[in-house]
């Protein structure tokens, strides 16, 4: 697939392994697939990619199971003879038979040394090289002395080993990083159905005949059939026929929606009872590839709170070595250094920092993906986690709170215009189709109502918050607000902009003369009133911030039972109103679908741009919600803070398990395979607690 090419020259551009994810060597080592060169860290990642492929995350979970598996038997064996010798059995079965399971246990160990432990020591030592302590120090360099040790014994004809400490600790260690990854697969199996295969190919006539092409192949304005039943391969606006829309893949919503002519659909959506074509929009990344991007980039970008965790382990790491040194010595100048050296050995695999290290990416990894099964696009852990501590919500008017499909319920001619009042809607039309705005998209719908064409316009401009400017059948068209078509040197008269039960005033200018008004309404949102309540409940007061006319946001406002709004705001007065709230009411999401609210996103410390949103809104936006349904905003802000208890309650366990395992071992009372165990037993329970989260966002959310 190209999002998975794209993936891959997103590795080879940060100087990644392909495989693995670690920094290059200087001469690494390069593989071929199709036509593209992959660059690998050694010759096991050249060999397991060989073996699984490209697989992402279940390639990860599959390449651990299979070395645990065979590192698994491996260490049975081991800690059968080990086991034998506790007990004494095998010292009674004479010299030959402990000298030859000593040697058994050796190569085992060497084996199992190779497949799981090698990997870590290279992390380690790479660490080190960066001035880095890491998980892999105390776990590669723990069990390299567990089994060098051994081996020394062995060498020497000794009998104290313990093989089977150092085999389990690399054993239950990479079974928690193979939780991780299964988890993490469950995780991205949400988006599975979307891009586990490859979109269709295209229909469409070219040069007279019917060819089937690849739907990046597919040109901008180009015309691609679609029949009932089929997957939509582009994205683009139907340009005829109508059919109900299945496309829950992309917005989290399992009912069909109606599309008709001028109607926006998405590749990866399926056409149930209807045909139709679809005029191309051109664009390579379709918003089945924008969903899977945003996934993969949200999963790898880190929330605040894992750079405290960092910075704990870089101080916890070097204080656990020195903890081992320290017990290790007390016990062997009392006389016993075997007893020390299993203490010290104990302390380094207990406070392996794997839970702690697990216990914030776990839940962000889990949240975010129910986020994607949901419609809700969510850029990364930074920004669920800011969610998560949002006290303000400020929304904008029209297309957010309401429908976003304004209707002209008036239209009054103004006297002394120098062309007819169709012809001045005509115009007005020509402008307004270059434009994408919802109150553009009315004065369009209300001249094809009339059964009327639209010229084409030229050089046309967009003021955002204002109006839109062009030329259309020779004359200059300007069409906008009253007080943006003031300021462009058009001379109103006293009796415009009279309140109308609060309705929007549009005015046109035909060659700098006032030709006409229109007067436009926009209903809420159904679910708007209910969207608020809820956010109230949860103890986010909000906002209403619009461009419109104060006595029009004011209407609204009081529809949606929201007491705090602000009317007649410019693009440039939303993020500074956005700013003022956020200083004196804490954090704050801004919540719209415009271009002109595109600074405003980017000014809160969480913008949400909400349903058919414009392209520049999405990308300025750290949360893109592809439905259009208020409430996911609520159920985001309680998915959100539902994480971050998860995620303080990992936090909290991990941190407690640490401090008194490894005072247990320190004393001696725990041999190394059980805090082994014991550290593994921590992981699985940080696992199973993030994957709860599912759960308790289900019971609260819907």
């Amino acid at each position: 697939m190209a999002a998975s090419h794209a993936g891959v020259l997103r590795e080879l551009a940060s100087r990644q392994c392909a495989h693995c994810r670690l920094p290059l060597p200087a001469r690494p080592h390069r593989e071929t697939e199709g036509e593209q060169t992959l660059l690998f860290c050694c010759a096991g990642c050249v060999l397991v990619f060989r073996v699984i492929g490209n697989a992402g995350e279940g390639g990860r979970a599959d390449w651990f199971l299979a070395k645990l598996g065979l590192a698994a038997l491996l260490s049975g064996n081991v800690m059968m003879f080990q086991s034998l010798a506790y007990f004494g059995t095998l010292e009674s079965l004479g010299a030959e038979v402990v000298h030859t399971s000593s040697w058994i246990m050796f190569f085992c160990s060497l084996a199992v040394f190779a497949l799981l432990g090698v990997p870590m020591l290279r992390t380690a030592i790479r660490g080190l090289a960066r001035g880095q302590l890491t998980l892999e120090t105390l776990i590669g360099f723990g069990a390299l002395a567990a089994i060098g040790f051994s081996a020394s014994q062995t060498l020497r004809g000794g009998h104290n080993l313990y093989y089977d400490s150092g085999t389990m600790v690399l054993v239950f260690v990479t079974l928690g990083q193979y939780l991780d990854a299964e988890s993490r697969r469950r995780a991205l199996a949400l988006l599975a159905p979307t891009m586990g295969q490859a979109r269709r190919l295209a229909r469409l006539i070219r040069n007279g005949a019917e060819v089937h092409i690849a739907p990046l192949s597919v040109l901008a304005g180009e015309i691609v059939h679609v029949r009932a039943g089929e997957e939509i391969p582009v994205d683009g606006t139907v340009s005829a026929g109508s059919a109900d829309v299945h496309e829950p893949l992309l917005t989290g919503e399992w009912r069909p929606r109606l599309v008709v002519a001028g109607d926006s659909v998405s590749a990866g959506s399926t056409a149930v009872d209807g045909a139709f074509t679809v005029c191309a929009s051109g664009i390579a990344e379709t918003l089945a590839d924008r969903v899977e991007r945003f996934a993969i980039e949200a999963r790898d970008r880190r929330a605040p709170i894992e750079a405290v965790v960092d910075r704990v382990i870089t101080i916890f790491i070097p204080a656990v070595l020195l903890i081992a040194i320290a017990s290790c010595c007390f016990w062997g100048l009392a006389g016993d250094w075997a007893q020390g050296f299993q203490a010290a050995l104990a302390v380094l695999v207990v406070a392996c920092p794997c839970a702690l290290g697990i216990a914030t990416p776990m839940a962000t990894t889990i949240a975010l993906f129910i986020a994607t099964g949901r419609g809700c696009l969510v850029r990364s852990g930074a920004v669920l986690e800011a969610l998560s501590r949002v006290r303000v919500m400020a929304f904008d008017k029209t297309g957010t709170i309401t429908v976003g499909r304004p209707r002209v319920v008036e239209y009054r001619a103004s006297a002394g215009a120098i062309t007819g009042p169709d012809e001045t809607l005509r115009l007005a039309a020509g402008v307004e189709q270059e434009v994408s705005h919802p109150f553009a998209r009315a004065v369009v719908e209300a001249v094809l109502a009339r059964g009327e064409s639209v010229p084409p316009a030229t050089d046309v401009r967009v003021t955002a918050g204002g109006g839109a400017r062009g030329r259309a059948n020779g004359h200059r068209v300007e069409v906008g607000k009253l007080s943006w078509l003031a300021e462009c040197g058009v001379e109103l008269p006293s009796a415009s902009a009279v309140d109308r039960g609060g309705s929007t005033a549009v005015g046109i200018a035909i060659d700098g003369r006032l030709a006409g008004e229109l007067t436009l309404d926009d209903a809420c949102r159904p679910e708007a009133l209910e969207a608020l309540r809820a956010l109230g409940r949860m103890g986010v007061s909000c906002h209403l911030l619009s461009g419109d006319r104060r006595e029009v946001v004011a209407r609204v406002a009081a529809s949606i039972g929201c007491t705090d709004f602000a009317g007649e705001l410019s693009p440039t007065d939303k993020p500074l109103r956005v700013r003022e709230l956020r200083a004196s009411e804490g954090l704050i999401a801004m919540v719209g679908d415009g271009v002109n609210d595109a600074p405003a996103l980017g000014a809160a410390d969480a913008g949400i741009a909400f349903g058919p949103a414009a392209d520049l809104a999405k990308e300025t936006a750290d949360v893109t919600i592809l439905r259009e349904d208020l409430l996911e905003i609520p159920r985001l802000l309680e998915l959100a803070r539902k994480t971050f208890q998860v995620v303080r309650q990992n936090l909290a366990w991990a941190f407690a398990y640490n401090v008194v395992a490894v005072v247990i071992a320190a004393l001696g009372l725990l041999r190394p395979v059980f805090a082994a165990a014991a550290m593994v037993l921590s992981s699985v329970c940080v696992v199973n607690n993030s994957m709860r989260l599912s759960r308790l966002v289900r019971s609260r959310c819907e």
